[in-house]
This record gives C-alpha cells, sequence and structure tokens, in this order.
C-alpha cells in the first residue's frame, strides 16, 4: 500500500480524580493554609522564608498535576490511493471473433482496457491509483499487469478455459482483496455464465454486496448478442425416445435441432442405430429447412426394434461449412429392447374409473404392453369399428371391459375367438354392460363363455339398467378354498398370508349376476352367500377368465395398492400362461440414461419373482465401469426388499455402464448411459447484456459500452482520497518516576531546610 501523504494530529487529554470543582476548591482550600500556615517571620529571613513556600507550593502543584491526570495523544492519518480491481473474462468464448475489424473478444478487450489505463497512466506509475487485475474462467487468478505496457497479455486456452464462472471469479477476487478500501469493479466480459457445481455462483449475489459496500460495479459487455458468432450453427438440442422398447414394435423418435443461421439452406439430419456387433449404422433420414420465424426444428423417425438388447441410438446432424462448434451435432441414449411376446389388448366402452386404475397398474409392469382402445358407446353411429390392424399383431391377452358386443365388427370377434383356440387368452370383465347384458354369449366368443348363454339378459344402451343382472354392494372377494393356492390368488409369502390380505381389502361397490356356470367352469372366487364373482375355464390351447366386479380401484385408493397392483399383474400372467414360471429376475432400473459431466446418477435393483413380489433377504452388489474400461465399486442401500445406488464421480464423457450382481444366485444385469461434456462456452456463445445489467444494477455503477471504458478509470482516478485511521498513540504523563521523585523531593528538601534552620 502506497503512501500519497501522512498526516498527524497530537494533543493532550484529562482525565481528573473527581470533578473540577472539586479540584478548584482543592486550590482555594491549600491557598488558605499557605497564607494562614506561613512559615513565622521572624525566624526566618525573607529568602528562607520564600524557599520554603516555594518548596510546598512545588509538592502541591505536582499533587495537582497527578490529581487531572493528563495525557498525551496523537492520531495519524495515512491517506490511501483510489484503487479500482479489473475483472478480465479469459474463457473459451472470449476468443469469438465478433468484435469490430474482425478482432476476437479478448483483443478487442485488450485493447479497449489498454486505451482506458493510457489515460491514468501517470496515476498508476506513481502508484497514487492502485489497480488489480484479474483474468477468470473457471477460475480466478491474479494477472501480472506491464506497468509500461499496461498489457495483461495475450489469450491463452487452459484446461479451464471451458466454463465461465462469473460469480465464482468476483467472490474468488473479493476475498483476495481482503479489507482494503475499492473505489470501483469493473468486470470485462460477454456475460455467458457457463459453469458447472461448485463453480456455478450466481454473480448477482455478489454484486449485491459490492452494493452494501457502497462499491459501484461498471459492467463492459464484449461481442454480439446475435451475429458473427451465431453466423452457421447447427446442433441437436434433444432426443426423446422410450426407455424400454418391446421387440418388433415401431416406435417414434423424436428430435430437435437448432438452426442458427441457416434459413437459406437444408440440413441433413440422421439417425444411427447400433447394430448386434456393436457397430452403429444408419437408419434413417431426414432433410428439413428451418422457417423464417424460427431457428428451432422438431424432426421425426420411426424405428423398429428388430432384435433384443440394449442399443445406443444416435441423433446427428451434418455440419456446415463456417460452423464453429461441432460438439453439439449429436445427442445420445440408450433403448433397451425387450421380449415383446407378453402383449395385451384392453377394449373398453366406457371411460370409468377402474379402467384408468387397471391400464395404470398393468404399465407399471416391464414385461406387459398393454394397448388400450377405447370404443366410444355413446356414438354408436360409428359402430362397429374394425380391429383388423390390432389383430395382426401378435397378442397373446385380450382384456375386455364394459362392451356392447356390437360395437366390434363380427369378423373381428371371430378372430379373436381363433386367436384363443389357438393359444392366445381372454379376459371378462365387470360392467353395466358386460357378458350376457353385453350379449357376449350370442356371439362366436359364447362359445369359450364358462356359463350357460341367456339371450333374454340382453341390455341394450337406450333401455333402463336391469337390476336383476347386478348385484349391489358391499361386495367382498373371498377366494375359494380349493383354488386358493391359484397364482392369481396369491397375495402372501404363503397361503395364510394371502388369506389375511384378502380379508383386509375393502369392499367393492357391486358385481354381475352371472347366468349358470358351466361344468367346466371353476369358481375362483366367490361372494360371501356363494355369488361366482372369479370363473376361469380352459378353451383349445388358451385360457378363460370372468372377473364379475368393476371398482377394484377402491382397493388401490385404500389403502391396498401393492395388492391391487399384484393381482391385476397375476390375473394377466395366469392368462398368458406364465404362472408357472419358476425363478427369479434381477432387474436394473437407471434414473436417467443421459447426464452431464460431475452429476450422479441414481439407480435401482432387485430380485423378483414371477408374481411381481420381491425376494426377502437378497444381497446384491454394484460396479460402476468407465469408457476406458477402468471398475469400481458402487455403494448400495436396502431399501425394504429392494436396493438403491447412486453413482457419482462421472468426470470422463462417454458410454459407462453399471453391472449389478446377484452374491447368492450368481446373476447379473448391466446397463449403459451416456456421461457428456456439453461446450458451455461455444454451444452458446451469444452475449448476455441482461445478465451484464443485473449484475451492475444492484450497485451505484451501470453497464458500459467498451469504448466508454477510458472515462471510468478517468473518473476513478480523480476521485477524492480516501483517508483512514492507521495508528492511534497516547501517553499519560502523570503516572511515572519522574513525578514521584519531583513530589517527593520537593517535600524532603523543604523537611531538611526546616530542620536545619531550627523549625522542628
Amino acid at each position: 500500500m502506497t503512501k500519497k501523504g501522512l498526516f498527524a494530529t497530537t494533543s493532550i487529554h484529562f482525565d481528573p480524580t473527581g470533578t473540577w470543582l472539586g479540584i478548584t476548591l482543592l486550590i482555594v482550600a491549600f491557598a488558605c493554609l499557605l497564607f494562614v500556615l506561613a512559615p513565622d517571620k521572624s525566624r526566618l529571613s525573607p529568602g528562607r522564608r520564600l524557599a520554603l513556600i516555594l518548596l510546598r507550593t512545588s509538592a502541591f502543584l505536582v499533587l495537582l498535576f497527578c490529581l487531572m491526570k493528563p495525557s498525551l495523544v496523537s492520531t495519524r492519518r495515512l491517506q490511501q490511493p483510489a484503487s479500482v480491481l479489473v475483472l478480465a473474462d479469459s474463457s473459451e468464448s472470449m476468443n469469438v471473433a465478433d468484435s469490430p475489424n474482425g478482432k476476437t473478444r479478448w483483443e478487442y478487450l485488450r485493447a479497449t482496457l489498454r486505451s482506458a489505463m493510457e489515460s491514468t497512466k501517470k496515476e498508476i506509475v506513481n502508484e497514487s491509483m492502485l489497480v488489480r487485475t484479474w483474468v477468470f474462467d473457471r477460475e480466478a487468478r491474479e494477472a501480472a499487469l506491464d506497468v509500461q505496457t499496461l498489457d495483461i497479455g495475450e489469450w491463452k486456452r487452459l484446461p479451464s478455459s471451458e466454463e465461465t464462472a462469473i460469480g465464482s471469479a468476483m467472490e474468488s477476487a473479493i476475498r483476495a482483496i481482503g479489507e482494503q478500501p475499492l473505489s470501483a469493479v469493473v468486470l470485462l466480459s460477454d456475460g455467458g455464465q457457463h459453469a458447472y457445481p461448485p463453480n456455478d455462483l450466481p454473480p448477482q449475489a455478489e454484486s449485491r454486496r459490492l452494493g452494501e459496500r457502497g462499491v459501484p460495479l461498471w459492467a463492459i459487455t464484449y461481442g454480439q448478442s446475435r451475429g458473427a458468432a451465431q453466423a452457421r450453427d447447427a446442433s441437436v438440442v434433444g432426443l426423446t425416445t422410450p426407455e424400454k422398447v418391446f421387440l418388433g414394435n415401431t416406435v417414434e423418435v423424436i428430435g430437435r435441432v437448432r438452426l442458427e443461421g441457416l434459413s437459406d439452406r437444408e440440413a441433413t439430419v440422421r439417425l444411427l442405430v447400433e447394430q448386434a456387433d456393436g457397430e452403429l449404422a444408419e437408419v434413417a433420414r431426414r432433410t428439413i429447412k428451418p422457417a423464417e420465424s424460427t431457428t428451432e426444428e422438431s424432426v421425426r423417425f420411426d424405428w423398429t426394434a428388430d432384435s433384443l438388447g440394449e442399443r445406443k441410438l444416435v441423433l446427428a446432424i451434418d455440419s456446415v461449412a463456417g460452423e464453429i462448434v461441432l460438439t453439439n451435432n449429436f445427442v445420445s441414449t440408450f433403448v433397451e429392447v425387450i421380449d415383446g411376446g407378453l402383449r395385451v389388448l384392453y377394449l373398453e366402452g366406457s371411460p370409468r374409473v377402474e379402467q384408468r386404475f387397471l391400464r395404470r397398474a398393468l404399465s407399471s409392469s416391464p414385461d406387459i404392453q398393454i394397448d388400450f382402445q377405447w370404443v366410444d358407446s355413446v356414438r354408436r353411429s360409428r359402430w362397429p369399428i374394425s380391429l383388423e390392424q390390432e389383430l395382426s399383431r401378435d397378442y397373446k391377452v385380450f382384456l375386455i371391459g364394459d362392451l356392447d358386443v356390437d360395437a366390434i365388427r363380427p369378423k373381428d370377434v371371430e378372430k379373436i375367438r381363433l386367436l384363443v383356440e389357438n393359444g392366445a387368452s381372454i379376459g371378462f370383465l365387470g360392467g353395466l354392460h358386460s357378458f350376457e347384458a353385453g350379449g357376449w354369449g350370442s356371439s362366436s366368443l359364447g362359445r369359450l363363455l364358462p356359463y350357460a348363454r341367456d339371450p333374454l339378459s340382453r341390455q341394450r344402451f337406450d333401455e333402463p339398467i336391469r337390476k336383476d343382472l347386478h348385484v349391489k354392494g358391499p361386495i367382498t372377494v373371498i377366494p375359494d378354498e380349493q383354488f386358493g393356492g391359484v397364482s392369481i390368488l396369491r397375495l402372501g409369502q404363503t397361503r395364510d398370508e394371502s388369506d389375511e390380505v384378502w380379508q383386509g381389502l375393502p369392499a367393492l361397490d357391486g358385481a354381475n349376476r352371472l347366468p349358470q356356470l358351466l361344468p367346466v367352469a371353476k369358481t375362483l372366487a366367490a361372494t360371501e352367500t356363494g355369488l361366482p364373482l372369479l370363473v376361469a375355464r380352459e378353451y383349445g390351447l388358451g385360457r378363460v377368465l370372468v372377473f364379475a366386479v368393476d371398482s377394484t380401484w377402491r382397493w388401490a385408493m385404500q389403502g391396498s395398492a401393492g395388492s391391487y397392483k399384484r393381482f391385476w399383474r397375476q390375473f394377466v400372467l395366469w392368462l398368458a400362461r406364465r404362472d408357472d414360471f419358476d425363478g427369479e429376475r434381477l432387474w436394473l432400473k437407471l434414473a436417467r440414461r443421459r447426464i452431464s459431466v460431475g452429476s450422479p446418477l441414481v439407480f435401482d435393483a432387485g430380485l423378483t419373482l414371477p408374481d411381481g413380489t420381491l425376494v426377502e433377504g437378497s444381497s446384491l452388489s454394484a460396479t460402476v465401469i468407465d469408457p476406458a474400461g477402468n471398475s469400481r465399486y458402487v455403494r448400495l442401500s436396502k431399501n425394504s426388499e429392494s436396493f438403491s445406488g447412486t453413482i457419482v464421480g462421472c468426470t470422463e464423457p462417454g458410454d459407462w455402464q453399471v453391472v449389478v450382481k446377484a452374491d447368492d444366485q450368481g446373476g447379473e444385469a448391466a446397463a449403459r448411459f451416456v456421461v457428456y461434456r456439453q461446450d458451455l462456452e461455444l454451444a452458446n456463445p451469444r452475449a448476455n447484456t441482461l445478465l451484464m445489467q443485473q449484475i451492475a444494477s444492484a450497485t451505484d455503477g451501470g453497464v458500459r459500452l467498451p469504448e466508454e471504458l477510458p472515462g471510468i478509470f478517468k473518473d476513478i482516478g480523480q476521485a477524492p482520497p480516501v483517508f483512514t485511521t492507521s495508528e492511534d498513540w497516547s501517553s499519560t504523563l502523570w503516572d511515572n518516576w519522574i513525578i514521584i521523585s519531583i513530589f517527593a523531593g520537593c517535600l524532603c528538601t523543604e523537611w531538611f531546610f526546616r530542620k536545619r534552620w531550627g523549625l522542628v
């Protein structure tokens, strides 16, 4: 710190013992006593008499001096020079050439900063104006300023240049300066705050602290909000795919691409899919031309999953001439292709509550694909509808809800019967127009129903609801003891546990009254009065289930969501003949398939029985493998009977893999995910003038153009000096050995003379 001037003031301060009035009275009393008790004139000469009076008076004055307690106080004030903190952005985006005369932002910054400091070079050289210059990208560091040339040097690419942390840089520089008074802070940047945690501190918070200290911040913006920096740039900004795809299904892959400066030309977008040999192959391409009013376009592809396993999908856009950024020209993710054998077609004629809960429960099972077809019962003029396209797919299970048989073409009904006869299965669900009320017994499907046909039970839509076809609730579902071991009815680990669960399920609103059952029918569950509710039979190579209730959604809404989901899953698995499969499935589910560098990834894993329940007492271990093939363990935490883990430290971009192993059973499950490093600096190198305004508005400074920088420095250099108290010095004048010696000397000398002259 350089001294421009040293100013000192000295003064005497008194701290009397008692009050000043008391000291005055003491002086008066002493004068009276000295007059009354003066030395005898008859025995002393005038000279000796005067000597004694002077000695007594001197002793009193010394005592009086001590009573007033005088102190000598000296205050020195040190004049500080005008101080300014310069923060210069040195990140990758400052190398974009969109400044006047084709200069890069950094070159223009150097030129304007050098010109600004030239206006105050005299003050800078003689250190009457102190300039602290810092450069920053992801990190902040003090720059070595050449005092003679006033230059901060050429731009250099560093490992930290790929990010810009304005807030973190402000905090670091101001903390390093400490208590040194600041005249101003000058921020030179394009305003791009591009940083990953923990360096993504908001600069507005630090500028508010400067405002509270009364320090103005001047924000100088370099670069263009829209111009040469974005002249030509094609980028992929989004990719949407299903997490799981059933084998043979055609799914829609949706991408979003941004086209900057390409309104006059076309761009080619390609979809690449990983093949069985691990190589990427192009499966589709689109040529797009952006509209004049927008720079972002949506592109859609149809892709058919033709092989099982995990497949990598890449959406890429071809580069264009003059493009600055190439790292944003593609986005990749992973899709798992699973066996699509268990496909369910659910036909429903009424948008009732039951179907919404049922679809949600079945869709949550990763190995069940449910396709829903709503046949509007109100618009009967459109009946019958065609199911030709749906029935061309390989459905293993059909579910028919509250639907009238007239809503479907007779030949499609016959096609469903033939499919069931040849190995598919069908389930009929309760409703106001289900079973015989819907006319199903009179159709070709009547041959597979487990009850006798009853044409008199037909319920037309234009007729009142027949009460004789329905039973009002509350209805309790009671499994038949003979069939309690059937997988559909197993809601617990043991038979006793299952019975206890069934007894605790909420009652239902009502049920359909089924006609007389056929001898081949098996009543799996009934009401307390013996009314059949769940009836099964075999037909050809397929299975048939009739479930006469339509309000099982109450189980899910009234505290039995787990049992509800398990029941309906087992309902479908029984129809698909997967109830007898004996084995455990190790599963692994990633929260995301794409994460940015440094972000954590959460995953879940567990062992599941065929009925969907978790295996108790299982033990799993997990490892994560980076793109280089290095592996490390991941800690798993147990959550009930499943496991959860969090992968951290993904610092390298590329394809990563997490592997989970079942320690006892020896099986394993693996899944890949993409770690990407976004080019934060050049992905969107526009100058952010709005952020610069927000930073400066919290102080008494403001936003200025680069040409106005010399004026700012000139004003700072001409600012009045700042004075601070650098040192206070004080010394007491009465409590020292000199004063004591004088006081004692006066008294002793006076006594000596009195004794010698014969006065005592």
